[in-house]
Formats: C-alpha cells, structure tokens, sequence
C-alpha cells in the first residue's frame, strides 16, 4: 500500500522490518542459517543482480562458501528472513561466481529497472546499512573497535560498553517558485547542461523550512516566504533521506554564490517539460530516479 502520493525511487522497501527479532540471539546465528532465509549481495558499493538488473536472493547454502563479511538483518518477506551481506574482495574479484547475475551500482540498477520499484527500497536499506558498518567500526567516545548487535541496528564499544546506531542525514532539495517560474541550479559536479532542484543539508536545531530558507538564501540570495513538504526520498549515498519540498519567494533576484553553486536559472512550465524529455542538450533536468524529477513533475500537474 503506498503511503504517499508521490513514490520516489527507492521507497516503497515490501520487507517487515521485524525490530522485535533484531534482539533475538540466533537472528543471525541459525535463524540465518535456515533454508528459508535469503540473502542480498554486496561487494564495495555494487549489489549482486540478474539480467534484468533485480536483486538476485541467494540461500544460505549458496552463501556458506562465499567471503563473507558483514551481515545484517534487513526483515522478513512474509515469514522468510532476509539478510544483507557484504562480501570481501572487488565486484572483478568475483566475476563468474554467480552465472549470469553481476554486480550493478545502485544508480545504474534504478536506471536500469525505469521506475519505484519495491526492491530498490530493499537496496536502499542493505547498502546505507552496510556501508555503515563499513565506515563506523570504531567507537567515536573511545577510539576502541566496536560489534556488531541487535541484526545489525547497533554497534556496541567492547571498552567503553558504549552503544552507536546507524545515521541518517536529512537533506533538504527544493523547488523555489515565482510567479509562474521555478528556480534550478547546476551544481560543481553536474554533467554539462543538467539543472537541478537546489539541495542542502539540514543543521542541528533546524526546522525543515528553516533548512530549505536557508539553503535557497545562501546559494542565491533569495528569500524564502512560504515553504510546503511534498515528499521524501532515501538517497543511499551513504545514507541520506531527500526531504523534497517547494517554496515560495519574495522576488526573482538572483545572487549566486560561486561556491555553492556554478549557476541557478528561472525556468517556465514548457521549459521544465523539454528539460525532462531530454530534447536539448544545453538544458536537461534529472531522471526518474532523483526526488527532482518529481518535484517538477509535481509542479507540472499543478496546471
């Protein structure tokens, strides 16, 4: 059942995140050992899968002579448990292990499947999990290295009995409008000609509209007078959840700051349309798999 009007790319995750097994000593002792549980790969930051760029599951059988790594409880597909594992060595070091399946990065597996599709939400959830682990194997009050706990969804420091929790950062990305024109910046690390919504990330002490004023003020200089939350996004790069808003501003000029930003434009609704279908290449707008695309897809059926 969707939650929200509008589905992004990578929400929409079917698994029941079962929190009340996380603590269940076997979760992932034989628990994960059962021949129902079913298990995603990783290698570095690309996800095993089929030709057709899906999640190919593998038993824990076919998982017992693989490198292994890092393991997490992800939740349950009905009553079967589902796991995300990270393997040891490089996508190349384990070419031909898995047949026709290989390994994709996250971008590409999205592009390559087109739409929200319930297991990119999974994919989303393994790798921000795993690249946690991968990043965070030493307690910050300590310095001392830390387990992993409850599935997953704790490390523990083992000299200091410190308890850290995997993160995730808001950012704000915003579609500022006035009158009948949006606002779009290209960003330092844009491909040439791609525009996009204004983004940010939130600080500490900050409400979402504060974060979303802030960002549109300080990238180009305009004033935020009303802001709106639309919809959200996880972003697993690492771990980010897009919070997607629009707002509204007091007048249209622009002063860029070149640090921030490489350039911001005001575009029309007919401008927005050739900028989504891709029909010049000195004006394109962001791919289904990016919050921007519908936050002006939301604009767009507004009328």
């Amino acid at each position: 059942m969707a939650l929200a009007d509008i589905q992004t790319v990578f929400s929409g995750n079917p698994l029941d995140r079962a929190d009340h097994l996380r603590t269940d000593p076997e979760i992932l002792g034989d628990i994960a050992r059962g021949d129902d549980a079913r298990f995603v790969l990783m290698a570095e930051d690309q996800i095993l899968t089929d030709d057709i760029g899906d999640i190919f599951w593998l038993t824990a059988g076919q998982c017992r002579f693989l490198p292994v790594g890092t393991r997490v409880f992800l939740g349950l597909n009905g009553s079967a448990p589902c796991y995300g594992a990270r393997l040891d060595g490089t996508p190349d070091d384990l070419t031909g292990l898995f047949g026709h399946a290989k390994f994709r990065d996250a971008r590409a597996i999205a592009m390559k499947l087109g739409h929200a599709h319930p297991s990119l939400g999974i994919i989303a959830q393994a790798k921000s999990m795993l690249s946690w682990h991968q990043s965070h194997r030493f307690c910050a009050k300590c310095g001392h290295e830390s387990k992993l706990v409850k599935g997953g969804y704790e490390r523990k420091c083992t000299a200091c009995d410190a308890s850290h929790f995997p993160r995730t950062d808001p950012v704000v990305i915003m579609l500022a409008f006035h009158g009948d024109k949006a606002l779009v910046g290209r960003g330092h690390h844009l491909p040439p000609g791609m525009y996009s919504a204004l983004a940010g990330f939130m600080e500490p002490g900050e409400t979402i509209e504060e974060a979303v004023a802030r960002e549109l003020w300080e990238e180009t200089g305009v004033k935020a007078t009303k802001v709106k939350y639309v919809t959200s996004q996880p972003w697993p790069w690492p771990s980010s959840l897009m919070i997607g808003c629009m707002a509204w501003v007091e007048d249209d000029e622009l002063n860029i700051d070149p640090v921030e930003i490489e350039s911001a434009r005001w575009i029309t609704k007919e401008e927005a349309r050739e900028g989504l279908m891709r029909t010049r290449e000195d004006f394109m707008l962001p791919p289904p798999l990016a919050i921007a695309h519908n936050l002006v897809l939301a604009w767009l059926k507004e009328g």
